[in-house]
């Protein structure tokens, strides 16, 4: 198991805690007790809610431009997503190499000033001002490619080993309801005042991260001899290293499949536009039909961690069981979210599938974290990262495609994702037990 940093332990260095309790006092241990976490998480809480207003403004203002059909939709939730798979290797190199805090700040200032961009795009003209948009969305999201690993690769070393199933799961919750939150005040706001003022709310949300990351403490990068050789100057000898450690560490490198194969359903961001668009527009408004669906997939998303910590030992087998079966879960729901035409029963299996959707994401997360050295973390989850939204930027194109190119009704395509979610659940669980039987825990190299 990786080790924090002794100086950075809560309480008096070598202390051993009792095991956490699991429920709601293991998030207020880890607010209270982890300062530096709490700085992390209220940053992540500041941006994220920014992220959700951006998304409902940039498709307002595509529409304002003539520009909402599915092909243009899809390709702004690619280029909301491919950009970590492409800035991956790279990201992971600098998020191992130096100061993971100077990475999250620089990440929120360039974030900060492509959002100011976007407001351009109306001077431009219908075209040109779309490609600003679509290549301003691009590079913001490429920042936050750096952002994300250095931040993953940084939770553990703010809390002591026994909280962080507990600190995973809060931050799956924040994600949610900001998720909620931000989709739901985005709407509003942005049918009300205008794209305009939810993207200024959006670029001030990463000015208030900067304020809570100037603040962390962590600890320095390790020290490395200078670089020799083209391969140390360029990285690949860090991305070589990071590809060593998960070849002899092969029920580790299994474990890079949770996030890739709930990849696989990363349409259902296009799906639920285009559904509150087509065919629930509540109150006739294309945003609020689109905000209660976002709004269902994070309220899912945050109970997720709540209700399977209460029912899963935090311990590998049951987690990663608890993965396969989430898999299912989430394949069922969407299934039925297929057929049925009843908007609130509609919204209710929204909220179920991604129960399943948010305990893969977190039960994965802190499985990563536990098993690979401080050295790799944030090399090996870029590449986690890098490949779950190289799945969904795929599979997002592809419906895109299906929907406008060939014809295919929204209702077919969900069945689709219902039915690849099923393949994930399959996969996943034959690549657990083949690692189980031919890669025994002790086979793993040390952390």
């Amino acid at each position: 198991m990786p080790t924090r940093d002794e100086s950075r332990k809560p309480g008096r260095p070598g202390t051993v805690r009792p095991p956490a309790r699991r429920g709601l006092a293991d998030f207020r241990r880890v607010l209270v007790e982890c300062p530096d976490y709490r700085r992390l998480f209220l940053a992540r809480y500041a941006s994220l809610l920014g992220d959700w207003f951006n998304l409902l403004a940039v498709l307002a203002l595509l529409r304002e431009m003539g520009h909402d059909d599915a092909r243009t939709v899809g390709l702004l939730v690619i280029l909301k997503l491919l950009p970590s798979a492409v800035a991956g290797p790279a990201a992971g190199v600098v998020a191992d190499r130096v100061s993971r805090k100077a990475v999250m700040i620089v990440a929120d200032l360039v974030r900060f000033g492509f959002v100011l961009a976007m407001f351009a795009a109306p001077w431009l003209g219908a075209d040109a001002g779309v490609v600003l948009v679509l290549v301003a969305t691009a590079l913001q999201i490429t920042a936050q490619a750096f952002s994300e690993p250095a931040r993953l690769a940084s939770v553990p070393n703010v809390v002591p080993p026994e909280l962080l199933g507990a600190a995973n799961a809060l931050g799956a919750m924040t994600w949610s309801l900001m998720f909620t939150l931000g989709a739901g005040l985005g709407g509003v706001v942005t049918s009300l005042l205008g794209w305009r003022v939810a993207l200024a709310i959006d670029a001030a949300s990463y000015l208030a991260s900067v304020v809570f990351v100037v603040r962390l403490v962590l600890p320095p990068p390790p020290r490395r001899r200078p670089a020799r050789g083209w391969r140390e100057l360029t990285g690949l000898a860090d991305v070589a290293e990071a590809l060593s450690y998960l070849r002899r560490a092969p029920r580790t490198a299994a474990l890079l499949l949770a996030k890739p194969g709930w990849g696989l359903a990363g349409a259902i961001t296009l799906l639920l536009t285009l559904y509150g668009e087509r065919v629930y527009p509540l109150l006739g408004r294309p945003d609020v039909g689109i905000a209660v669906l976002y709004m269902a997939r994070g309220l899912g998303t945050a109970l997720g961690p709540v209700i399977t910590r209460r029912l899963v030992p935090e311990e590998p087998g049951p987690l990663s069981r608890a993965i396969g079966a989430s898999f299912l879960l989430a394949a069922a729901a969407y299934a039925a979210f297929a057929v049925v035409e009843e908007p609130a029963l509609a919204v209710a299996l929204v909220v179920l599938a991604h129960v399943g959707g948010s305990t893969i994401w977190v039960f994965s997360t802190v499985l990563l974290q536990r098993r690979v050295p401080d050295r790799l973390r944030g090399r090996v989850f870029a590449a986690e990262l890098g490949l779950a939204t190289l799945a969904i930027s795929a599979v997002t194109f592809v419906y895109g495609e299906a929907i406008d190119g060939w014809g295919i009704g929204l209702r077919p395509m969900t069945l689709v994702l219902a039915g690849t979610l099923l393949v994930a659940a399959l996969l996943w669980t034959a690549a657990q037990a083949l690692t189980r039987r031919w890669a025994p825990e002790a086979a793993e190299p040390a952390t």
